[in-house]
């Protein structure tokens, strides 16, 4: 099965960016995200199969995500936090002018 890609929210308050995309079946232990400066990418692989279903309706897919996101602003990387609450993905990083590299933040479920 390819990769989806989820919609994505992206938002400013607190001197942070915020990036929060609906990934339906990740666990916390399958889900990477990677922050640098200007993006955050996330790759999740879901383990709820959906091939043996007997489908009436079939809108939404639960499976491997991806998503690549440009942020509108520069980011600390090294300062970035993710969370997984409700099939929901947050990746939140303070905005700096001075941020390099790249992160992996451990993703919490809350």
């Amino acid at each position: 099965m390819e990769a989806a890609t989820p919609p994505a929210n992206v938002y400013e308050g607190n001197g942070q960016l915020s990036v929060a995309a609906p990934i339906p079946g990740a666990h916390p232990d399958h889900v990477e995200v990677i922050v640098t400066p200007s993006r955050v990418r996330v790759a999740a692989s879901c383990k709820y199969s959906q091939e043996n279903q007997h489908y009436h309706l079939h809108e939404w897919l639960v499976g491997g995500w991806q998503l690549n996101v440009d942020l509108p602003k520069p980011v600390d990387p090294s300062a970035a936090r993710a969370t997984l609450n409700l099939g929901v993905l947050v990746v939140t990083a303070p905005i700096s002018a001075d941020g390099s590299g790249e992160s992996r933040p451990s993703i919490r479920d809350t």
